[in-house]
C-alpha cells in the first residue's frame, strides 16, 4: 500500500512539472520579442525606389546646333533675299546695261541662299566682261561656297584670257582647301612648263615672267 502511494505521488509530481512547463511555454510564447535596432528596412526601401517615378530635369541643356560652315546664306539668315527669283527675271528684262545687272547680281550674291547661288553664278559669269572681272575673282577663291557654285566659276575662268586665267589659278593653287587647287595646279604647269611643289613665290615670279613673254 504504501509502494502504490509512492507511485502517486511520483506521477502527481511528474504531472505538475509538465503542467508548469506548458504554462511557461505558453506565457514566454505570448510575449513579442524585441529585435535589436538593425536599422531601416532595405526591402522596403527597395520596393518604394522601384515604384517611384524618374526625376526629370526641368532645365534640360539644349542640344548643340551644327553650322555648316561651307554656306554663305540660309533661309534663317536676317538679310536672305528670299524671293530671288522675282528680282533676278526683273534684272535680266530690264533696259539697263549688262554691266549694272551683273553689278547688281555681284551684290545680291552673298544674301542669295545656296540653292539660288549656283544659277545665278551663271549669269553673273555671262553678263561679267573681262575689265571688271575683279569682284568675280572674290567668288572664284571663296572655299565658303558650294562646290558646285565653285566650279560655275571655275569653268568660267578658264575662257577668260591669260591675264585674268593664270592669277587666278595661281590663287586657287595655294589653298590647299580649295577644291579645285589640284586641278588650278596642273593647269599651271601646262602653261608654264614648270612645277615649284608649294614654292608659290617661284610660281609667281615665273607667272609674271611668263605673262610678260606671253601677252593677251
Amino acid at each position: 500500500m504504501r509502494k502504490f502511494s509512492t507511485v502517486l505521488i511520483v506521477i502527481g509530481l511528474i504531472a505538475t512539472i509538465a503542467i508548469l512547463g506548458l504554462v511557461a511555454g505558453w506565457w514566454g510564447g505570448s510575449k513579442p520579442l524585441v529585435k535589436p535596432d538593425a536599422g531601416p528596412d532595405v526591402s522596403s526601401q527597395n520596393s518604394t525606389a522601384e515604384t517611384r517615378p524618374a526625376r526629370t530635369d526641368s532645365n534640360p541643356l539644349p542640344h548643340p546646333v551644327r553650322t555648316n560652315k561651307h554656306v554663305t546664306a540660309s533661309s534663317s539668315s536676317p538679310n536672305v533675299i528670299t524671293n530671288w527669283e522675282d528680282r533676278i527675271d526683273a534684272i535680266l528684262t530690264g533696259e539697263e546695261p549688262e554691266t549694272e545687272k551683273a553689278k547688281k547680281m555681284i551684290e545680291m550674291f552673298p544674301n542669295l541662299p545656296p540653292d539660288a547661288q549656283e544659277e545665278v553664278a551663271h549669269h553673273i559669269s555671262n553678263l561679267t566682261t573681262d575689265d571688271n572681272y575683279a569682284p568675280v575673282a572674290k567668288f572664284l577663291t571663296n572655299t565658303a561656297l558650294p562646290e558646285a557654285v565653285l566650279d560655275v566659276f571655275t569653268e568660267d575662268v578658264l575662257n577668260r584670257p591669260n591675264s585674268i586665267k593664270l592669277p587666278a589659278l595661281l590663287d586657287i593653287a595655294r589653298d590647299p582647301q580649295h577644291p579645285k587647287a589640284g586641278e588650278a595646279k596642273d593647269i599651271l604647269e601646262l602653261f608654264l612648263e614648270e612645277d615649284f611643289g608649294t614654292d608659290w613665290t617661284r610660281w609667281q615670279a615665273r607667272l609674271d615672267q611668263w605673262l610678260k613673254d606671253n601677252p593677251d
